[in-house]
């Protein structure tokens, strides 16, 4: 008699899991899964999906670090800061006219441009140091942007595109 309590409280304590129970624990795990995914995703939607853009509006400097005859390729913005030796700067941007492509700065030049050209890698056009077309595709030059000093930092705005005599600033 014994020997069956031992068996019948051995039965009571080892918890069964029936068909049912199995199937209504993963029902509720599932349940809860849907639950958590369509809280993320509505939680996503009503956060608000701001597109933050470069600004238009940038400073370079202070002035003394540019070395005079040198060339800042800001690659954030899309430009070509140049510094000549008498102290003037200019914009000029680094997107070529052609089909928008990435120019680089070229400092060997070409013949008949020692002093350095801009080239458009992907379609060849070949750009002097002001932007305008040396050899095409390009149909038209670089755009050059408007350039001030304010506070010993140069400020560019490449919102604001210039012609070649209103693109040089003087220090």
């Amino acid at each position: 008699m014994e020997d069956k309590d031992k068996i019948n409280n051995h039965n009571d304590s080892a918890k069964v899991i029936t068909r049912r129970d199995f199937f209504n624990k993963i029902g509720t795990t599932a349940t809860g899964v849907v639950l958590l995914g369509s809280l993320g995703v509505t939680l996503d939607f009503l956060s608000p999906n701001v597109l933050l853009e470069i600004p238009k509006e940038f400073k370079i400097g202070p002035l003394e670090n540019i070395q005079p005859d040198s060339v800042i390729d800001n690659a954030e913005h899309h430009v070509f800061i140049f510094r000549e030796h008498p102290g003037s700067f200019y914009a000029v941007s680094s997107i070529c006219t052609h089909l928008g492509c990435n120019t680089k700065w070229n400092p060997a030049g070409i013949e008949g441009h020692p002093e350095g050209v801009i080239a458009c890698p992907c379609h060849g056009s070949i750009f002097d140091k002001k932007g305008n077309v040396l050899h095409g595709p390009a149909p038209r030059s670089l755009d050059r942007f408007l350039v001030r000093v304010e506070n010993d930092k140069l400020v560019i705005n490449t919102d604001e595109i210039v012609s070649e005599d209103k693109m040089i600033v003087k220090v």
